[in-house]
């Protein structure tokens, strides 16, 4: 006992996280004591959830760490934390909304979390007006559908997915809309969704009002990356050729016959007036 208390070992977190993965049993009563530390600080949080809050993001990140250690009494923490996020992400510090994040991510990794509803709450965070975790949040989402398809196709969940994503190509809000749009193209492209349900929904991108969303989707059909692989978080809304423009291109490229199908291709495309669902 006396060597607890010269290690300081409730006040200090990473030391502590180690101990009881090694011997969980041992280390309960520190355990406990954190976590009670972790409620207090929730209820402070609610009070001003825009305020920064260094000490509940530790403590968030020590639980998410030693969540498989203690399932009975971190039954219910992923939903905390995920409730947290979507009520409070709009005015969340950036910092700890990250952490948020991060802990979630840490969760599903260890399989404590379903899959479906995450995803779910991270497409819908992808409005948020920060870069850094839009990209996060994209990585995310595609390795975690490739993961849960790496055995064999998980046709239940993918269909779930794919019927949220639509809804998502049709948001408000274009970034959220255009990186949806692209974590569908990336997860054809490395062939784990490639049925006809994920060419149904990228072919609405072409009648996208936002052009940066219809040409994503004719140069999907062109079959061809967007020119210098800007990746999947575009800040300007005109950024990039115009539909016009990029059946121009092919139109008028070197490569007549080669280019002369795929314009063929993405004119066929356009020229659908309903999409099959």
């Amino acid at each position: 006992m006396a060597a607890r208390h010269n290690n300081k070992l409730p006040f200090n977190l990473p030391q502590l996280q180690n101990l009881i993965k090694r011997d969980p049993p041992s280390y309960t009563e520190e355990f406990l004591q954190q976590y009670r530390h972790y409620k207090s600080n929730v209820e402070i949080f609610k009070l001003q959830p825009a305020k920064p809050n260094k000490e509940l993001g530790e403590l968030v990140m020590f639980l998410s760490q030693v969540a498989h250690c203690y399932p009975k009494y971190l039954e219910d923490f992923p939903q905390q934390l995920k409730e947290l996020l979507s009520y409070c992400h709009t005015v969340l510090d950036p910092d700890l909304r990250m952490t948020f994040c991060r802990a979630l991510i840490l969760l599903r990794n260890k399989n404590l979390i379903n899959p479906t509803s995450l995803l779910e709450l991270f497409f819908e965070l992808l409005r948020c007006h920060d870069k850094f975790l839009r990209k996060t949040l994209y990585t995310h989402i595609v390795t975690d559908i490739k993961n849960i398809n790496a055995k064999h196709k998980n046709n239940k969940m993918n269909t779930m997915l794919q019927n949220f994503m639509y809804t998502m190509l049709q948001d408000s809000n274009p970034t959220a809309a255009k990186i949806s749009l692209d974590v569908m193209i990336e997860l054809y492209r490395r062939n784990i969704w490639n049925d006809a349900r994920t060419v149904n929904v990228i072919t609405l991108a072409c009648f996208s009002k936002v052009t940066k969303i219809q040409v994503a989707g004719l140069t999907f059909f062109l079959g061809k990356d967007e020119d210098g692989k800007k990746g999947s978080d575009s800040e300007s809304e005109d950024e990039g050729p115009s539909a016009r423009d990029l059946m121009v291109r092919y139109a008028t490229g070197k490569k007549t016959t080669k280019n002369k199908k795929k314009l063929e291709k993405a004119m066929r495309v356009l020229k659908v007036s309903s999409v099959a669902w």
